[in-house]
């Protein structure tokens, strides 16, 4: 009995133990979700910037479809939102529709059902009315002219019969007398400036200094605050605004790629990953702006306060 419990034991500890998959494969909600987490953003930042509420962007993000408008809307939502965090969209809905039966539903459509063929078609019915209003106008045309007096062409008046008007006459010119003329008096000539009434030695430096002093200076153009490029040296999400707060431009900055600020006053920038980014007035570094993984929600993009080091003003 003993060797027989022997030769079962090792045949019991080669049986292989049943291996199962600690999570199961990531939704696409997941994804979305870890990659605004890792980018820095909050719901509130995504729904201002997409225009979308933030309880459709937190239904996504749960997978929940049937908390969403609809399936067109749904799909609108989940491109838009893939291509704001960098993501591939095409990949997003493929996911969607797998997890979701409100996308992989096919609507059920609904086509006319054709009517049948008329006796005449449309374009026949048109030919015979246009024959039969041609008829018509010819037949009231002949009726009205055919047995009436035609009107006779009266000649017209020949040049003998016309009256005789006189042409109108032009008076003559009057001329002045010539002694008139030379007694007229002649206006006194006027200087031309000052500097010429006198001499070389005679003028009055003074008050030729004191006539250029009057002329006013040409005042220099305020210098121009620079050209400021923004490089990311990893993915970090920006977001430019006016001086109003309304976006002028909103993206995913991937490592090594770089952006031009507009040239225009009282722009500033909200960026999810501070330490990401490199930026650089007329190609000078400017000073960094936070640490890796930081979140500024208003850098003033201007190049004094850019080179100073004074722009983070949150």
């Amino acid at each position: 009995m003993a060797l027989f419990h022997q030769l079962k034991m090792p045949l019991a500890e080669e049986e292989p133990e049943s291996i199962t998959e600690p999570f199961g494969p990531r939704s696409a909600g997941d994804e979305l979700r870890q990659r605004r987490e890792a980018l820095g953003l909050d719901l509130a930042d995504v729904a201002a910037a997409l225009r979308i509420k933030p309880a459709y962007i937190g239904a996504l993000e749960a997978g929940r479809a049937d908390e969403l408008p609809g399936a067109v809307y749904a799909i609108g939502f989940i491109r838009t939102y893939a291509d704001h965090l960098g993501l591939d969209h095409r990949e997003m809905l493929r996911l969607f529709k797998q997890q979701s039966t409100l996308l992989g539903a096919k609507p059920d459509l609904d086509f006319p059902i054709p009517l049948g063929e008329r006796s005449m078609p449309g374009g026949g019915m048109l030919l015979v009315t246009l024959i039969l209003a041609v008829c018509g106008y010819g037949g009231w045309f002949y009726l009205s002219t055919g047995d009436g007096p035609r009107p006779q062409r009266v000649a017209e008046v020949p040049l003998e019969l016309l009256p005789y008007r006189e042409p109108p006459r032009i008076p003559p010119a009057v001329s002045q007398p010539v002694e008139a003329q030379q007694a007229a008096p002649r206006p006194p000539a006027v200087p031309s400036s000052p500097m010429q009434t006198g001499s070389g030695s005679g003028g009055n430096p003074a008050a030729a200094g004191s006539a250029m002093a009057a002329v006013p200076a040409a005042t220099d153009p305020a210098p121009n605050p620079g050209e400021v490029v923004i490089r990311a040296t990893a993915d970090s999400w920006i977001q430019i605004r006016d001086a109003r707060q309304s976006v002028v431009l909103t993206r995913v900055l991937k490592a090594g790629e770089s952006c031009r600020a507009p040239d225009r006053p009282g722009l500033s920038m909200r960026t999810g990953n501070a330490g990401g980014l490199e930026i650089t007035v007329n190609g000078v570094p400017a000073p960094p702006i936070g640490g890796r993984g930081m979140v500024r929600r208003n850098v003033a993009l201007d190049g004094h306060a850019l080179l100073a080091g004074s722009a983070v003003r949150n």
